[in-house]
């Protein structure tokens, strides 16, 4: 497995991977909404046989600055409970460290992400305009966990 950078040829089989693994084409729509308005900090794709299996973005909060994001993850069905999914949170987090952003959210399942060090804890002081049971952070700077504020998503995310 070869863990990558986008490629401006894999945008259509990411937005075909994004479409087979949700209900519904809003996370597609989610990722070309981030891009077209630059606001994507980092987009990864895990890459078998000649082809795209998983992918995850990480895109900019508006506030607090110098956060991001993560997510959509997606895996193809074949290629998950494989460590995938696990292996392109990793490396993205790896990378927005060594970007020197001070945090990053996931909007998802703690069960799931806190295995990465997300904690509901870290973000208990934040406000969000999605469920805060499913905000989490993963804290990165020193004084990120606990943080206190509003986190404003890209434009993007207020469509989804």
């Amino acid at each position: 497995m070869l863990l990558r950078f986008v490629l401006p040829e894999d945008r259509v089989p990411v937005t075909k991977l994004l479409l087979e693994a949700f209900p519904t084409d809003a996370e597609a729509r989610l990722v070309v909404d981030l891009r077209d308005a630059g606001d994507m900090v980092i987009e990864l794709v895990a890459v078998a046989h000649s082809a795209i299996r998983g992918y995850v973005g990480f895109s900019r909060h508006y506030a607090p600055r110098n956060w991001a994001c993560m997510g959509p993850l997606a895996v193809e069905k074949g290629y998950r409970e494989h460590g995938v999914g696990g292996e392109l949170v990793r490396y993205g987090l790896d990378y927005v460290r060594r970007q020197r952003l001070d945090a990053v959210t996931v909007l998802g399942d703690a069960r799931y992400y806190r295995r990465f060090g997300f904690t509901r804890k870290a973000a208990e002081n934040l406000t969000s305009p999605f469920p805060e049971e499913h905000t989490l952070v993963y804290p990165i700077a020193p004084g990120t966990a606990g943080t206190a504020g509003h986190l404003e998503y890209a434009d993007a995310f207020m469509s989804f």
